[in-house]
């Protein structure tokens, strides 16, 4: 029997976990697996213990303000471990987090694995010595990352994006339930209670609280102000109970839960919180504009330490401007609008459309949790052999 702890602390590393969890399973059943995540990796056989809607703090005001929190539950979550006995350990993005229950891991003598690199390129780039030291195997999704941790002497695997895979099966399931093309458009938009002929905008707050708290109400302000013919809707987040979306509601604005990638494919423009679902959304052809508010103190303290000229993934994959970008005090209600009107129609539009293109070619193939799973039973111990 083998035996894998999990630990994944956002929407985007539970449907990570849950593809490398299926993987694994579709390998080699004998797996047992434990760990924090939510409903995919459950869906996959994993025995969550802890829904990451109660881990995820992102920001150094924010982590001081919970700094009691996040230390019971780091140190729940490595009891939780121990108690388990695994034989390997894997951590899914969520570094702040990961890589301390990693040392524990490690001093533990159980192998440390990594899907999702901290961000060294962009910020302390000293850390990848210590990430080196304390994980046993890194599994990086952006291309030019492994050659980082090569130049250290670290084990490092590049097996491309899992969105890759994400995508391609949004794309299948619509095509199956005929909501594929302009017909299925429209199908989808009538099945969500949605005018059909209204062009979508899709306002993506984030999955965690204090997004939801910065970005909200800017989108709410943002879609009165849309033309007549626009139809703004909210993308309610997996982690988020639809109380957090009182407001939204209040102000008579749509909220889907569960339809995200279907919103990306059917939507006309996005206003997009900075994140995952950047890249998500140009891997959709989805015409964007990215946001990110935060506290002042986090806003001031990460362009001190930032080393690089974007934070959207779509930009700093092609290394150039190709959506805008309104951070802390450039996300103004009048620079959205502004921004949203360029993208229904005209050359801005299709300018970003065509840098798209691009994108995929840049994450690899398809098949990341078929590879990170290959890794990982690799190192995982030999069946026991029967007693005669």
């Amino acid at each position: 029997m083998k035996r894998l702890f999990l630990v994944a602390g956002e929407a985007s590393g539970d449907l990570y976990g849950g593809q490398i969890a299926s993987a694994l399973r579709a390998q080699d059943p004998e797996w047992v697996m434990q760990g924090w995540g939510g409903e995919h990796m459950e869906a996959a056989g994993v025995v969550v213990t802890r829904h990451y809607r109660e881990l995820a703090y992102m920001g150094f005001w924010e982590v001081i303000r919970n700094l009691g929190t996040i230390r019971r539950n780091l140190a729940r979550c490595a009891e939780e471990m121990h108690a388990f006995e695994p034989d390997l350990w894997l951590g899914i993005d969520f570094p702040g987090f990961n890589l301390r229950i990693a040392r524990v891991a490690k001093q533990s003598g159980i192998r440390t694995f990594h899907v999702i690199s901290p961000q060294v390129w962009a910020w302390n780039a000293g850390r990848i010595h210590s990430i080196a030291r304390t994980i046993d195997r890194m599994h990086v999704v952006l291309p030019f990352e492994e050659a980082i941790y090569r130049r250290v002497g670290a084990d490092v695997r590049f097996v491309g994006h899992p969105l890759l895979d994400v995508v391609a099966e949004a794309r299948a399931r619509a095509a199956q339930a005929g909501e594929a093309g302009a017909d299925g458009a429209r199908a989808w938009k009538l099945r969500n209670g949605l005018e059909p002929d209204r062009p979508l905008v899709a306002l993506l707050p984030g999955s965690r609280s204090q997004e939801l708290r910065h970005h909200l109400p800017l989108m709410i302000a943002l879609a009165g102000r849309l033309p007549g013919a626009a139809q703004p809707v909210v993308a309610g987040a997996p982690g988020q109970p639809p109380t957090a979306y009182a407001a939204v509601l209040e102000a008579g604005i749509p909220v889907l839960f569960g339809e995200t990638h279907a919103l990306m494919q059917f939507a006309h423009v996005g206003v997009i919180t900075s994140g995952t679902a950047t890249l998500e959304a140009g891997l959709f052809g989805l015409p964007q504009v990215v946001i990110y508010k935060t506290s002042g103190l986090t806003y001031a303290i990460a362009r001190t330490l930032a080393r690089v000229a974007y934070i959207s993934l779509p930009n700093l994959l092609l290394d150039r401007p190709a959506v805008p970008e309104r951070i802390q005090q450039d996300c103004s209600l009048e620079v959205l609008e502004q921004d949203v009107l360029a993208l229904m129609e005209g050359p801005v539009r299709e300018a970003q459309r065509a840098a798209y293109t691009q994108l995929a070619d840049r994450l690899g193939t398809r098949g990341a949790a078929q590879r990170i799973a290959a890794s990982i039973a690799e190192t995982a111990p030999p069946p026991a052999t029967p007693a005669p």
